[in-house]
């Protein structure tokens, strides 16, 4: 446009402009004229995207070839022209029946679109300079039109006519927020899909090739993965100083931000506090673990169900009566520094919850990440045997009778429910890549183990330094633990030793367990939920039934 032009008032540049408009008697100009604004925006987003710059409009070319290459957005964006017109000139300028958008471009947005090869791919380009060719197949079996209102594929037969789909047309809309995809079948058969850019953008570098340096090429899915996992791999170890996170059980309930860091807390530190739980109505076994139960149902889900007990949390009292169902119930029995579940293989026990039903005390807790660092640091020797060598954990559970009642286990009148208990494992339990994952310690649950005769000594060596560094005043973090609330630990974490209690004090403990699985998958629901809120296009059509790889594209990053 003449420079001259845009500096006349500006109602006189409405009128020129809708001229213009109508002498060249097309919508499509207005959407080309939205992709090279979008272009240019997402350059000074990027900042280094130097390469991606809106091209110049052929002064030569016939005005039927631009109106036809404007109205094909199949056509290879290269061979159409882009209009480079000024912000304020489509603001002004609406086309009578075309709805205008004025949203600022982000680097997921799309500026370039085109079928490929017959139909069969489709080539996608984003404001973030990056440039991906995909399957059409794959876009036509992973629109959320195919579930329906319980997340499941409406049928298990459509997957037969994948093959039959191509592309016929592609064209981005709203202001290239969404990609509009016709597919024709070899019967003649036309069906349109609309997807998010925002969708599209993250699943991109895993289904789709890379064109330009821009595109990242995602390493292939294996596994679940965890939306957790970015922050797994940024934990830090702990000392006796640490501060000890505090929650309020009522803000926990109402606040699903809350409750995500809620989570996130126990992946690191992998301790807290929660106030403000309550107490009992009543202290009979039934009822003592309730308040806590309650909660956790709120905020995650069910504790896992005991084998026996007939109730999902357990009690501990301080009374002669609790102390007959062994060692770990008799609260004069100081324990060790130890990990629960260590004799259930899989270690089904993630987040521990102790409740302070009854009694105000001190306990004590450590970092088991910050054992392993140091004795990695420190004796390298010990630290290769101790995540190398697998030794026992293994009991008989013999706690509860047939009717799930605990029982003594030093009365032969009353007939147990056994069961058996075995996991053996290394002491320090590494990933793939080498990061601490678990730490399984209780030395009064050690079994019988069945050590290799070239390692025994130097492993039961390693062993017994590493249960002395479990009880080093340097690790080990003492804390107030008031009535009515629930210290939480990441049972793959810390370990935990026997509280304190007062001569006089009577107390009630109640403990349930959550698993590794649940707390993932709840953590997953409240990211989409909170990415949903940022971006309400973006709802559970987008975000369900995508793998943690992807979904983790879509979400806000942790703290």
């Amino acid at each position: 446009p003449d420079p001259k032009l845009l500096r006349k008032p500006l109602s006189l540049f409405r009128i020129t402009m809708a001229a213009m408009i109508i002498r060249e008697e097309t919508k499509a100009l207005m959407a080309q004229w939205r992709l090279s604004l979008g272009r240019r925006a997402s350059s000074s987003l990027a900042g280094n995207l130097k390469n991606v710059k809106p091209q110049q409009a052929s002064a030569k070319a016939p005005a039927a070839t631009q109106q036809r290459n404007l109205q094909n957005v199949t056509i290879s964006s290269s061979s159409g022209p882009s209009m480079p017109f000024p912000p304020t000139m489509l603001r002004e300028a609406p086309v009578q029946g075309q709805q205008t958008t004025t949203t600022t471009a982000t680097p997921v947005s799309l500026v370039a679109c085109t079928a490929v090869n017959a139909g069969k791919q489709v080539e996608l380009e984003f404001a973030d300079g990056s440039r991906y060719e995909v399957h059409a197949s794959w876009l036509k079996d992973s629109n959320p039109c195919n579930k329906g209102a319980d997340f499941y594929r409406t049928s298990a037969s459509d997957v037969w006519k994948l093959r039959d789909y191509t592309v016929s047309q592609v064209s981005p809309l709203q202001g290239g927020r969404q990609l509009e995809v016709v597919y024709e079948t070899s019967a003649g058969a036309r069906h349109t899909d609309v997807f998010e850019a925002q969708w599209l953008h993250a699943f991109a570098p895993f289904v789709g090739k890379a064109l330009n340096s821009l595109a990242t090429r995602a390493p292939e899915i294996k596994g679940t993965g965890s939306l957790l996992k970015d922050l797994y791999q940024r934990r830090k170890p702990w000392m006796n100083d640490v501060e000890m996170p505090t929650f309020d059980a009522a803000t926990l309930v109402e606040s699903e931000e809350e409750q995500i860091k809620f989570l996130e807390t126990m992946i690191c530190p992998g301790i807290c506090l929660i106030k403000g739980v309550g107490t009992p109505e009543r202290l009979e076994r039934e009822f003592a673990g309730k308040p806590i139960e309650d909660l956790v149902y709120k905020l995650v889900g069910k504790f896992n169900q005991h084998p026996v007990r007939s109730t999902a949390f357990g009690v501990m009292r301080k009374t002669a009566d609790s102390a007959k169902q062994g060692a770990d119930y008799d609260m004069s029995n100081p324990l060790s520094m130890h990990t629960d579940h260590s004799v259930y293989q899989g270690t089904p026990g993630f987040l521990q919850f102790l409740y302070q039903a009854e009694g105000t005390v001190r306990s004590k807790v450590c970092d088991g990440l910050a054992l392993a660092e140091y004795v990695k640091e420190h004796h390298p020797k010990a630290y290769k045997l101790l995540t190398e060598v697998q030794m026992t954990h293994s009991s008989r559970n013999t706690l509860y009778t047939k009717e799930g009642a605990p029982r003594s286990v030093y009365d032969n009148t009353t007939s147990p429910a056994p069961f058996e208990l075995v996991q053996t494992h290394s002491i320090i339990e590494l990933d793939d890549e080498g990061h601490v994952q678990k730490v399984i310690q209780s030395e009064t649950k050690r079994g019988v183990c069945a050590l290799p005769f070239d390692v025994y000594e130097d492993f039961m060596e390693a062993y017994e330094m590493w249960t002395q560094l479990c009880e080093d005043d340097r690790f080990i973090k003492h804390f107030h633990w008031p009535e009515g609330s629930a210290v939480v630990t990441n049972n793959y974490r810390t370990l935990h030793g026997r509280a304190s209690v007062p001569p006089e004090m009577a107390r009630t403990m109640a403990f349930g367990y959550l698993n590794k699985i649940l707390v993932e998958n709840r953590y997953r629901l409240l990211k989409q939920n909170q990415a949903e809120k940022a971006n309400p296009s973006m709802d559970n059509r987008w975000l369900t039934r995508v793998p943690n790889q992807v979904l983790q594209r879509m979400t806000l990053p942790s703290e």
